[in-house]
């Protein structure tokens, strides 16, 4: 069993860091759980406590208009349903192929042509990052009549692009990708949005029809054992740039130092450019420059590799689904 005591605690900090603010629902909800010693009970007998998980696996059962919106209505949904959200959530991990982060990304990009490859894509939907329309802040770039339209504020230096740069070749590795055509998987995915976060789940549907008219490739395997076989199926008169949001926080420590060493290793073919999209702390050589944040943000780093050899950047920080951006 899970420390009630660490999971009042993660709850609470999840409001206050995460949720005021941007969700009304899920902060009222996650400071109830803070506080609630019958609902932290249910949740310690889970084999992950994380809030968005659990608060996701409600909502797969809910929708999002029947979500509970009070600790006492939660308190009860749990006692009619407690079975059915703890069987989601021994099943399923979150899935939150958030298109937003594309707007933080697209700045970051070098000019193409480029070929892409995420790891921890999902579904691949942020593979199609050259489909979508862009507002940074009031530059419009991309195409206007694209049915994903992404908004972010932006403050700083921010190289704005003049177009999204061509993408010749692009792939996705996860370890469990999520079929497009699955409607099991996507109703997953929907699940996984805040549910008043209408404008989220209208850009992410859309994404998922682009997908299903063109789906992205995505292989099924690991980002440190697989990942060789993918770069070298990368074509050789195209920019290589390796990205993720969200994903290294996932794993060990050693399995991100192994992932950098794969990337060292094949840069020793090819350059190579690294953006990773991550929470402070997961990659040590961009945190190492990072200012001391009063919210919490993902750091936009961007690292070269040139014939094994790494060069690391701060570039951003960036609001963890792509509402704001802070260039620096």
């Amino acid at each position: 069993m899970n420390d009630p005591t660490g999971i009042k605690r993660r709850y609470r900090q999840f409001a206050d860091m995460e949720c005021k603010g941007y969700s009304d629902v899920y902060y009222g909800l996650a400071l109830a759980v803070s506080e609630d010693d019958e609902v932290v009970g249910f949740i310690a007998e889970m084999p992950v406590v994380q809030p968005n998980l659990f608060l996701a696996s409600v909502q797969l059962l809910t929708g999002p208009d029947g979500m509970p919106r009070t600790g006492s209505e939660l308190r009860a949904f749990l006692k009619r349903r407690g079975g059915e959200v703890g069987d989601v959530m021994r099943s399923r991990r979150t899935q939150t192929n958030e298109v937003g982060r594309c707007a933080v990304l697209l700045p970051a990009l070098p000019s193409g042509p480029l070929a892409l490859v995420e790891v921890g894509a999902s579904a691949g939907l942020c593979l199609l990052l050259d489909q979508f329309h862009y507002e940074l802040g009031a530059t419009a770039i991309g195409e206007a009549s694209s049915p994903v339209h992404l908004r972010c504020a932006v403050a700083g230096p921010v190289p704005l692009p003049a177009a999204v740069p061509q993408i010749v070749w692009r792939r996705g590795l996860d370890a469990n990708p999520i079929n497009v055509h699955d409607d099991d998987a996507i109703r997953w995915l929907l699940a996984c949005v805040w549910p008043d976060h209408r404008e989220r789940r209208r850009r992410l549907e859309g994404a998922i029809d682009l997908a299903r008219a063109k789906p992205p490739a995505v292989s099924a395997g690991d980002l440190v054992e697989d990942l060789p076989a993918v770069l070298a199926e990368v074509p050789d008169d195209a920019q290589l740039v390796v990205f993720h949001s969200a994903v290294l926080n996932y794993v060990s420590p050693d399995r991100r130092q192994a992932f950098a060493d794969t990337l060292a290793v094949a840069s020793k073919r090819r350059d190579i450019v690294w953006l990773s999209n991550e929470a402070p702390g997961v990659i040590r050589e961009v945190a190492a420059s990072a200012p001391l944040l009063s919210e919490f943000r993902f750091l936009l780093g961007r690292t070269q590799f040139t014939n094994g050899h790494r060069r690391d950047l701060l570039l951003a920080l960036a609001h963890p689904h792509g509402a704001e951006l802070t260039w620096l």
